[in-house]
């Protein structure tokens, strides 16, 4: 049902409209993702490793911080060069008899700087970067204590990750504009923090956009 929206959306909009020669641009998005199913390797120091294909839900409006994306773009004509972020939310589905609990809804976060081409009223994007991950675990009965890295406050570089993406704009007004986007993401955090141990947390997911840009 969300696929077959988003894809009427995408055909429905206006053929897009062109942004000045020289200009930046910002998109602020929600949205959800459907998430493959993906391994999941959970190391504890003094147990046994903990192997499970992983099902995710995402959630996207709590609990906590909802499901979010942002990107600001640098453009030159119909190119542009860009920094964006997924605030993509993991939740574990019928986990293994050893985890009690296992989110990364504070962030699954992936850090993308990438370029974006214009071509016959569609947005392509194509980014690379860090993956930025903070856990809520409860693993074997001992629970990840919440702090630490960037600003004590529990977000770890975990891994590295890609995203494509194909975006539809309609015009609001001279500078802004309406956007739906579908967007697929791969990524590997290999070094997700838990309590004693770490887990690798590979995802492949499908995301639905939409939201609001602005020329400047």
């Amino acid at each position: 049902m969300i696929r077959n929206m988003f894809a009427l959306a995408l055909l429905g909009l206006g053929a897009g409209h062109s942004a000045p020669a020289q200009t930046w641009s910002a998109e602020l998005m929600g949205g959800t993702a459907i998430n493959l199913s993906t391994p999941l390797i959970v190391h504890q120091n003094g147990y046994p490793d903990i192997d499970a294909v992983a099902h995710y839900e995402t959630k996207p409006f709590g609990p906590d911080f909802p499901y979010y994306a942002i990107r600001f773009s640098r453009w030159n004509g119909d190119e542009a060069w860009e920094f964006g972020q997924v605030h993509h939310r993991l939740f574990l589905a019928d986990p293994p008899t050893d985890i009690q609990y296992f989110a990364i809804h504070y962030g699954y976060s992936y850090l993308l700087f990438g370029h974006a081409w214009r071509r016959d009223g569609i947005v392509y994007h194509v980014g690379v970067g860090p993956i930025v991950t903070n856990p809520a675990t409860t693993v074997r009965d001992e629970k990840r204590s919440v702090g630490g890295w960037l600003f004590n406050g529990g977000y770890y570089l975990s891994g590295v990750g890609v995203g494509v993406s194909a975006e539809r704009d309609l015009h609001v007004s001279r500078k802004t504009y309406a956007l739906v986007e579908v967007e697929f993401t791969a990524g590997n955090a290999w070094a997700v923090p838990i309590a004693n141990g770490y887990a690798e947390v590979p995802n492949l997911a499908l995301h639905f956009h939409i939201g609001l840009g602005h020329y400047f």
